[in-house]
């Protein structure tokens, strides 16, 4: 990587100082004038405390008010210098570039041997779009110093913002001969020459390279990386042959060789040199991470890549044991395949390794979130919390929880803190404010829940998990009823064929005594995986006794007390043969 240039602008740089206080004796002074008279004598003294002020203003940070000082100081003394300088790097600073551009030329016209005003002039001039100008500038000064080289890489620049590659290529190789041979040099020539469309040349510097450690890998890999970029499978190969004679356990030579029969449409061969390659410690967690990185979109509806994947993360948490992103990776990608049990361990693996990966602490609520276990999810949120206090997310895993394992006022209290927390993120508000909605209609505080039940609505007037549920407790509470069937009726065209959502719909219209259309929403819910659910069959069975199907009615009762998921009137309801509330 070629060095860019950063321009430093010294405090005084363009200040000649000039006799001390209460000396009488004549000077040249910052314009470069000789005082003729004792008006300009007293306008030079003048303007040189009337520049001290200023920069005491630049130093304090007051940008603004020390242009207007410099400005002062050049309506006393029109030829100071130093002032049009400081005034042209503050605008330089505040991206008024023309203005700095004016007033940098200036001094640099009255004082041409001043390096700091040929630079600040130079960076001016590629700010207005005149990159020949700031060229003409570091060609000068790389002539007059010719061992800062860095004014070569600067003119070299400016060639690169003309497009002129050639003459840039031409500076590069001057540059080449006094510094010697190195990477960051030889991949930019090889960039521009590839930019020209000469891949013979770029390659020519990539061996130049070669020869000055031959033992080198990460060289043959430049060259590598060339030739396959485009296309020249022959010359790839060649250059890996002769890796594979310097180092042959090198892993580097297995992902040039897994690249090469990927291309080929060798799929088994590519996939047995990634193993290999994943297999070595020598290959870095970080570029074996960067290769599953690119698995992520494949595995989601291709088995074959994600046994891939699978089996890549294993090999790299296997072989970096004490490497948390590579525990983490592979939980990752367990997660992805739903083997959420594993993939919990391998969190919980990473978090040992380093406790400060937020996002760890993140997946692995989520997988116990899928695994229902909300006392591992309860206890480990509030472990994460008490390192990441600040986290609104971690307030939100930890509340959801505590409504699982029915600590209600605990998890109000915490959901409260946590949506306080959040800042920019609508949708984990909404989500703060539907478990809110809740957790408060368990604790019966029906105005608190449905206020912020409301609340998501109005961030999300088509969330269908708040329309659900607000329709389902008003149904429960038999309040507000034509507005529950309005809500449930809309988080089913929302989110069609969810049995929760249509049991949700039938109970509502059972509420409202319409059996018949109650009927026809419980069976939509039964067909569409509603069967083997409690709650639905126990439902099923109050619509077919309002319907006078008693024995049919008996019959769903028990299947829903079968399932362990039922009412506390499910006994009663089966040996009465009666609905019970």
């Amino acid at each position: 990587m070629i060095l860019k240039r950063v321009l430093l602008l010294p405090l005084f740089a363009g200040l000649i100082i000039i006799n001390g206080c209460g000396s009488t004796k004549k000077t040249a002074s910052a314009s470069g004038n000789k005082p003729t008279s004792k008006q300009e004598e007293e306008n030079r003294i003048k303007a040189t405390y009337m520049y001290f002020d200023a920069m005491k203003e630049k130093l304090v940070g007051n940008p603004e008010k020390a242009a207007e000082q410099f400005a002062l100081v050049l309506r006393t003394d029109p030829k100071n210098h130093a002032a049009m300088y400081e005034l042209a790097s503050i605008y330089s600073d505040g991206k008024r570039y023309a203005d700095a551009l004016f007033f940098s030329k200036q001094a640099a016209d009255l004082s041409p041997d001043n390096e700091w005003y040929q630079l600040l002039l130079a960076d001016s001039y590629e700010n207005n779009g005149k990159a020949a100008e700031a060229g003409v500038i570091f060609h000068k000064l790389a002539k007059e110093h010719p061992d800062r080289l860095d004014y070569q890489f600067q003119e070299a620049e400016t060639f690169l913002m003309q497009n002129k590659l050639p003459e840039a290529i031409k500076l590069y190789d001057q540059i080449e001969e006094k510094m010697g041979i190195s990477r960051d040099l030889t991949s930019q020539k090889q960039r521009l020459y590839l930019k020209l469309g000469n891949i013979k040349a770029a390659a020519n510097e990539i061996e130049k390279l070669i020869a000055t450690d031959p033992q080198n890998i990460e060289y043959y890999t430049m060259l590598v990386d060339l030739y396959s970029a485009n296309n020249m499978k022959e010359e790839t190969m060649k250059t890996i042959t002769r890796m594979q004679a310097i180092d042959p356990e090198n892993p580097t030579i297995s992902l040039a060789l897994a690249e090469q029969y990927r291309a080929n449409g060798q799929k088994a061969e590519s996939f047995e040199q990634l193993k290999k390659a994943f297999s070595s410690k020598m290959l870095s967690p970080d570029v074996k991470i960067r290769i599953l990185t690119s698995y992520f979109p494949l595995v989601q509806n291709d088995s074959e890549m994600m046994g891939q994947a699978m089996e890549l993360s294993k090999r790299m948490s296997e072989t970096h044991p004490q490497e948390a992103a590579a525990q983490a990776v592979y939980g990752d990608f367990l997660s992805i395949n739903r083997d959420y049990a594993k993939a919990r361990d391998q969190y919980r693996l990473s978090l040992v390794i380093d406790k400060q990966n937020l996002q760890a602490w993140q997946q692995l609520m989520l997988v116990e979130s899928d695994l229902q276990d909300y006392v591992s999810m309860e206890k480990e949120s509030e472990e994460a919390l008490g390192l990441f206090a600040d986290q609104s997310v971690l307030y939100l895993f930890n509340g959801i929880a505590k409504i699982q394992n029915k600590k209600y006022e605990e998890a109000a209290k915490t959901l409260l803190s946590g949506s306080k927390m959040v800042v920019d993120n609508d949708a984990q508000l909404i989500e703060f404010y539907s478990n809110l909605g809740d957790v408060y209609n368990k604790l019966k505080r029906y105005e608190d829940s449905d206020k912020y039940y409301d609340k998501g609505l109005k961030l999300d007037p088509s969330n269908a998990n708040i329309l659900n549920n607000w329709a389902y407790y008003l149904s429960l509470r038999k309040v507000d009823l034509e507005k529950a069937a309005e809500m449930s009726k809309k988080s089913n065209e929302l989110i069609p064929n969810n049995p929760s959502n249509e049991d949700t719909y039938a109970w509502v219209l059972f509420v409202q005594g319409k059996y018949v259309d109650a009927k026809v929403w419980i069976e939509k819910a039964l067909e569409h995986g509603g069967s083997t659910n409690g709650t639905i069959l126990e439902h099923y069975g109050d619509v077919l006794f309002k319907l006078g199907n008693i024995d049919s009615a008996v019959s769903k009762w028990k299947e829903a007390k079968a399932t362990g998921d039922h009412s506390e009137q499910i006994d009663k309801k089966i040996s009465d043969k009666k609905f019970y509330e």
